[in-house]
């Protein structure tokens, strides 16, 4: 009976003690998985964050290329508008081109007419008939800004002359000036509806 109660008190002692032993190791296991968990947490939200951040860059470039786009779309509007503006101010400017144009050859047609010697009296009442034709004609295209380019005597200018004939300079008429207009020219303002066709000194 002894032996037995040795045995019991024994077995009571050893009990606490192996109980008290593996409580640490299944602590151990428990913050390993937490420790597992909270990596792959770690390495999860670490994924996401990339995810995000590569998000963001791309909606940037798109944003900025929209942005681009729409700077060179209002360029475009705004360089429409300027032509559209100026296509607009020309018109109005250069109102009448066309019909001064082809108003032209009719007072070139007046001014040789006048140019012709008559004696007798019905031709002299004629070509002052042609001559107050002519000077409505003139005073037309002047009232709509049409001027007869003044080359006589000038110095030849390649934007208003046209030469198509020379002579030899002198003392009166030096070299690259204009001598004689064989036709006048005309322009419409600022621009040149016709050069004048001159002679010019060489």
């Amino acid at each position: 009976m002894a032996d037995n109660k040795d045995d019991s008190a024994k077995k009571n002692q050893s009990g606490p003690t192996q109980e008290k032993s593996t409580q640490p190791d299944q602590a151990a296991k428990e913050a390993v998985k937490h420790g597992t968990k909270a990596d792959k947490t770690k390495a999860h939200d670490s994924d996401e964050t990339k995810k995000l951040k590569h998000t963001v860059v791309e909606l940037q470039k798109k944003l900025d290329a929209m942005e681009d786009k729409f700077l060179r779309a209002e360029a475009d509007m705004r360089n429409i508008e300027t032509h559209a503006k100026k296509e607009q101010a020309d018109l109005i400017k250069y109102d009448g081109q066309q019909l001064a144009h082809d108003i032209l050859p009719i007072v070139d047609n007046l001014q040789r007419a006048l140019k012709v010697d008559v004696t007798d009296e019905s031709g002299k009442q004629l070509k002052q008939g042609v001559s107050m034709v002519y000077e409505h004609f003139n005073k037309a295209l002047s009232d709509n800004g049409v001027e007869v380019i003044d080359a006589l005597n000038k110095p030849f200018d390649p934007k208003f002359d046209q030469a198509v004939q020379t002579s030899p300079a002198d003392d009166d008429h030096p070299a690259d000036t204009v001598v004689q207009v064989l036709q006048d020219g005309y322009r419409l303002k600022d621009r040149v509806l016709r050069p004048a066709m001159v002679v010019v000194a060489k």
